[in-house]
């Protein structure tokens, strides 16, 4: 176990991940959120120039979570309802890129070093990722992951068999994410009626919970099958399928917006006062915090197998080659291939 002046040291190094998550919470500012979302809670409508939908209330009938996200629900109407057509795009590809985040947070969370530590509970994280937004909470998750995770010295004496996932997926933990994320963000975007898109939406926003649930109840039955353990060993199925959804998300938009990607993805540095643009930069914000993030700590893994004698200086254009590869197939399947260098470096060359 590593000391404290090792664990204090590498949380040193870390900060800049927490500065991220200080402006994304800044620029997202979730009370000015709840004061614009206010008068279409109290009316109990959402309406603009292309129509009206009555707002769902109860939902969940759980009070505490129907209080929470009802005033959330106006806020994706502006991008769902295509109510702002800029927003329509970027949340398109930023709802669907959540699928691979989900999926690799969960990897995340199997890995023996993550036992017990702030990566083991990926659920908790998205969670409250879905009432303040991914942008603060996945900086602060990474923060956590760098600082309790496993040290360079750790890393140069592990087996590569204890450091890597490469053998504790389950092809469940695929459909339930299909099923409890991705089909529902399609459900959002592309229903005919306005009223099924308010629906989907709301349905969206325990996704994490329903896929954490049923990841653990999917884990526990098939670890009773002992004899079929080997048949879902490897996560080749899980990063491939979403790869190619995110991706195909991502040459939609940059084969039919109209819009250039720095008008999509970047968020205007003025402050917003109207509905409308606020929530298009707080979306923004959301997207960019997340992923930038997401980028830095795949950067800092590089770093720490390059230290740990299991990357070569290939790390430094493994880490270059990240927005290269956003820009050609977006952010999640970056993400994807990202990690997936990274786990093979873990790995390597004990791959069956």
């Amino acid at each position: 176990m590593a000391s404290f002046k090792v664990r204090a040291l590498r949380a040193a190094s870390a900060v800049p991940f927490l500065f991220i998550a200080a402006w994304a919470f800044q620029t997202m500012d979730g009370e000015k959120i709840g004061i614009l979302s206010k008068p279409f809670v109290d009316s109990g409508l959402i309406e603009w120039e292309g129509g009206k939908v009555k707002i769902i209330y109860p939902f969940h009938h759980v009070d505490f979570l129907d209080k929470v996200f009802v005033g959330i629900t106006p806020a994706f109407a502006v991008s769902t309802f295509a109510w702002d057509s800029v927003a329509w795009w970027q949340v398109l590809s930023f709802l669907v890129d959540l699928g691979p985040l989900y999926a690799l947070w969960i990897l995340e969370s199997h890995r023996a070093s993550s036992t017990w530590t702030p990566a083991y509970f990926p659920t908790i994280f998205s969670l409250v990722a879905q009432i303040i937004g991914i942008g603060p909470v996945a900086p602060l998750y990474y923060f956590l992951h760098i600082t309790f995770g496993p040290t360079v010295s750790d890393l140069g004496r592990a087996s590569s068999r204890n450091l890597t996932v490469w053998n504790r997926s389950r092809i469940p933990l695929l459909l339930i994410i299909l099923l409890f994320h991705t089909a529902m963000v399609f459900a959002m975007f592309f229903s005919p009626d306005m009223a099924d898109r308010h629906f989907w939406t709301w349905a969206w926003q325990l996704a994490p919970f329903w896929i954490g649930l049923f990841n653990i109840i999917a884990d526990q039955f098939l670890g009773l099958l002992t004899s079929n353990r080997r048949l879902f060993a490897s996560p080749k199925l899980l990063l491939l399928v979403l790869g190619q959804i995110s991706s195909g998300a991502w040459v939609y938009i940059l084969l039919s917006s109209p819009y250039s990607l720095s008008t999509i993805f970047i968020p205007e540095a003025a402050l917003q006062s109207e509905f409308l643009p606020h929530i298009r930069k707080v979306l923004q914000a959301d997207e960019l915090a997340a992923f930038t993030s997401t980028f830095l700590w795949l950067t800092y893994s590089y770093f720490d197998l390059y230290s740990a004698g299991l990357m070569g200086d290939e790390w430094l254009f493994k880490a270059a080659s990240l927005p290269i590869i956003t820009l050609i197939c977006g952010p999640g399947t970056a993400f994807i291939v990202g990690w997936y260098m990274r786990e093979m470096a873990l790995v390597s060359p004990t791959i069956p």
